[in-house]
Order: structure tokens, then C-alpha cells, then sequence
């Protein structure tokens, strides 16, 4: 599962400017592996990908469907639930919905005047089947057979049992006993965590009982984790939570109980701050490893969570906390994976480069390659997102992770936030997701992320790492307020 081992290099160690000239071989391989997945591609797969492309080309058609997920989903009065079906289904279009939702959407707003409890029961059978394959079931059989399905596509799944937002002891206690209850299933060995749904009171102004408490809930994980060889890596969310995820992270696996155990941490490359935590980690690592042999993994994401930094920031008065723009994001992705796969790093830290962009993948296998750490790097995914896509990773590399939310069936409301997340995540004219959903080798879409590919590679050199909440400094909110712009003022 988490593969060990020291490079051995075959030919001295390329240059900066070696890697840098990596790109050509990186945007060959995409176009392998876009190839690939043309050929890997079922018909469910291209029936997905067709509407997720007509979908996202249509503003009100994304209102639409987000609106059911996180609105009519989430209510448990049929008739409310009717009623705001009613109101946002007055949106409808062909263009963006195809035919068939379109007419179904238009007959069953009509009937929910009469039969209100059977047309949301009709809405929320339409939205699981949209979610099949994205969301998986948890109940065990579903699930294991889903597992063993995967291991013959030689990928393996790294589960997250999704869920509400904890909000009191009670509900931290569940969450955490149904993620142990996954971890004890013997098909199950990896697993995902956040520190958020173990621990219903994560306070910044109370640093240290903030860790105790978690720290407190995840000994009781990592011993059942050690019992099942199950390797369980910490999510990460806010950037408020960073520091705690980290020092957590680290004290636990000094623990005697814990400092032969492997585990995981992720770092979201949006955030400057990461930079500085991944060189922390690879310094501490390697004194752990030198002492007990306990390797770490360090998962890089772009990050999901950039709506509600804004939002939270906007609200407290701040300054965001990720960088400014999708270039910025993309060059520091391209540099956390310039500086994490190296041979002196491979001894102590395995990584997981985690995305969907074909062109930063392809490179992280090139430049693994190039330094003779391939056996360092683990390309990760989501399952359900991309799965010919997948495939022709597991191709070239010999496997894949899939990362994979799960709920149980009666839970599924709860889950919707997931979609929501997706959908707001995806749709962005930007991202890369969106673009690959009408990709082909040299069109429009192709040419416009290659060159986004090679302006974050080549930027990767100029990119600041300097903290954006704690240095920028914040213009008056006066002037804002007199120019016709609203500012909240700093509270902090």
C-alpha cells in the first residue's frame, strides 16, 4: 500500500534547467494520455462527460442544479420542498439540461401541486443517480464490491465518510466511531479524516486545547488504523485550521505509540503558507525516520475550499488567505512538486500529487522520473470525476488512488454538500475540469490549459511565498465606503 524504498540514480542529477525543459515531455504524455482514455472511455462515461460539458456551458442550468442539492435536498418538508422545487425548476432549459431532464423537470413541477411527497422522492432518486459513481454507498456490501471492482482497474480507494458539519460532541463522537467502523472493515486501507468531524470545538484562540482535544479523538483512530494496516491521512480545510493540523499531526507521531506508524497529512498549494509547513515537514520527517523508520505522506492539493475563504474573510474584515489568482495557485502547485520529489526527500516522505490536470500530473511523473524517484509518487484522483482518465493513469504508472466520499443510503441528504462543493469547484471558467470535459489533442480547450501548464511552471521560480492574511497590508474602509464599496473593518 505505501511502497518504501531509496532512489538509485542512473545518470546524474538533472539541473533546475533540465526540469524546466520537461515540459515538452510532459505535454507529450498528456497527449498520450489523452489518447488513452479516448479508448478506456465507456458509454456511461462519454453520456457524463457530454452532460457535464452542456451543463456547465449554461449559468442558469448550474443555479439550477446546485439549488437542488443544496436546497430542496436538504429540506424535510415535502411541501416546502415542492414549493422551492417549483420556483427554481421556472429556470429550466433545454440547452443546459438536455431533453429528458428538461421535460422531466417541467411534468413533475406541475404534478407537486398534488402529489408533493412523491415528486421529492421523485427529485432525490434523480440526484443519486447523479451522484452514482461520485458518491459511493458505505453500507459494507455495496462498498466492498465497488473495492474489488477497482482492484482489477489496479486502483486502489482512499475512503472519506462524508456527513453534516459536526456542530457538538455528539455528533464529533458519531463521525468519529462510524470512521473507525470504516477503518475496520479488511477491504478498507486508506482512509481520510478532518480534523473538523472529530472535534466539534476547534478554537485558534485556544492553540493547545484545540490539539488536546483532537489529539485526544485521533489516538483513538491511529490505534484501530495500526490494528487493521490501515493508512489514514489528515485532511486539511481552512486555513485557519492549518497550524492545528500540523502540530497534531507531528506530536502524535512523535509518540512513542505512534513513531514507527505511517500516516498522511494534505497541503493545499493555493495557500502561500503551505510552502513553509512543507519544509517543516521534510526537516521533522527525516529526524523521525533517521530515529524509528516511520515514513510520512504528504498529499498536494490545489485546494477546494477558495469560496469560502473569500466569504470568511470578506465577512471578519481580512485579507484571503490563498493566493490571488488561478496562475498563482497552478505556479505554486508546479513548485511544491518541483521541491517535494527529490531522492533526499524519497528516504522519508512518499507524496500524492492529487488532481485532475493532466499537464501537472504528466510533469510530476517526468520530473519523478528524471530523478529517479517515481517509486516516491502516488498520482491521486477523484473517483467518479474522470474515470477513463484514471485508467490511463493506472497505464502508465501501474496504479491510482481514487480518493472516495461514502454515505450510507438513509445519510445522503447530508452528503449533498460534497455536490454542491463539486459543482461550484468545477464550473469555474478557469479550471481545468471543465476544460477537459470538451478536451481533445491540439483543439481550443487543449491549447488554452497547455499554456496555463507552462506559464505555471515557468512562474514557479518568481512566485512569492510570502503570507497573504499576515502581511498584505488592508487599504481603508473608509475610502472603500465613500467610493461605493462596502468593507467590513478587520477584527483582527
Amino acid at each position: 500500500m505505501e511502497r518504501e524504498g531509496k532512489a538509485v540514480l542512473s545518470e546524474p542529477f538533472p539541473t533546475q534547467g533540465d526540469i524546466d525543459n520537461l515540459t515538452e515531455n510532459a505535454i507529450t504524455l498528456v497527449e498520450k494520455l489523452l489518447g488513452d482514455a479516448e479508448v478506456n472511455r465507456t458509454r456511461r462515461d462519454e453520456n457524463n462527460r457530454k452532460r457535464f460539458a452542456r451543463l456547465l456551458k449554461d449559468t442558469a442550468a448550474i443555479s439550477l442544479t446546485m439549488s437542488l442539492t443544496d436546497e430542496v435536498m436538504r429540506m424535510s418538508s415535502p411541501r416546502r420542498a415542492a414549493k422551492t422545487f417549483r420556483r427554481i425548476s421556472k429556470s429550466a432549459n433545454v440547452s443546459g439540461l438536455g431533453l429528458l431532464d428538461y421535460v422531466g423537470i417541467k411534468a413533475i413541477s406541475v404534478v407537486s401541486f398534488l402529489l408533493p411527497a412523491l415528486v421529492i422522492k421523485v427529485v432525490h432518486q434523480r440526484v443519486r443517480m447523479a451522484a452514482y459513481g461520485i458518491i459511493l454507498p458505505a453500507e459494507a456490501a455495496l462498498l466492498s464490491r465497488h473495492i474489488e471492482r477497482r482492484k482489477k482497474d489496479h486502483a486502489n480507494l482512499n475512503i472519506n465518510v462524508l456527513g453534516e458539519a459536526v456542530l457538538g460532541e455528539h455528533e464529533a463522537e458519531q463521525r468519529l466511531h462510524s470512521v473507525i467502523s470504516m477503518v475496520q472493515r479488511p477491504e478498507v486501507n486508506y482512509a481520510s479524516v478532518k480534523i473538523s468531524a472529530i472535534v466539534s470545538q476547534l478554537l485558534t484562540i485556544d492553540f493547545q486545547g484545540s490539539v488536546k482535544r483532537i489529539s485526544d479523538r485521533l489516538r483513538q483512530l491511529y490505534r484501530q488504523a495500526q490494528l487493521s494496516n490501515t493508512f489514514i491521512n489528515l485532511d486539511m480545510e481552512e486555513f485557519r485550521d492549518l497550524e492545528i493540523t500540523v502540530a497534531v499531526f507531528k506530536q502524535l507521531l512523535d509518540e512513542p505509540e505512534f513513531e514507527r506508524m505511517n500516516a498522511g497529512i494534505v497541503l493545499q498549494a493555493y495557500l502561500p503558507e503551505s510552502h513553509g509547513v512543507f519544509a517543516d515537514l521534510i526537516t521533522w520527517s527525516k529526524v523521525r525516520q533517521a530515529r524509528t523508520g516511520g515514513m510520512i505522506k504528504i498529499r498536494l492539493v490545489k485546494g477546494a475550499n477558495l469560496a469560502m475563504e473569500k466569504a470568511e474573510a470578506e465577512l471578519h474584515g481580512w485579507i484571503p488567505a490563498p493566493y490571488e489568482t488561478k496562475a498563482d495557485v497552478d505556479a505554486s502547485y508546479a513548485r511544491l512538486i518541483d521541491t517535494a520529489l527529490t531522492p533526499e526527500n524519497a528516504i522519508a516522505v512518499r507524496i500524492g500529487i492529487a488532481s485532475h490536470n493532466l499537464f501537472h500530473l504528466a510533469w510530476a511523473i517526468e520530473v519523478a522520473r528524471s530523478r529517479g524517484v517515481l517509486h516516491q509518487l502516488d498520482i491521486e484522483m477523484l473517483e467518479g470525476m474522470a474515470n477513463a482518465e484514471a485508467l490511463a493513469v493506472v497505464q502508465e504508472t501501474g496504479s491510482v488512488l481514487l480518493y472516495t466520499p461514502v454515505t450510507k443510503h438513509d445519510d445522503f441528504p447530508a452528503a449533498v454538500a460534497y455536490l454542491v462543493r463539486r459543482l461550484d469547484e468545477n464550473t469555474s471558467v478557469e479550471n481545468y475540469l471543465r476544460a477537459s470535459f470538451e478536451m481533445q489533442i491540439g483543439n481550443e480547450r487543449f491549447t488554452e490549459q497547455k499554456e496555463r501548464f507552462l506559464h505555471s511552471v515557468s512562474g514557479r521560480h518568481k512566485l512569492s511565498t510570502q503570507s497573504r492574511r499576515h502581511l498584505l497590508v488592508r487599504h481603508d474602509c473608509n475610502a472603500a465606503f465613500k467610493s461605493g464599496h462596502f468593507e467590513n473593518q478587520s477584527d483582527g
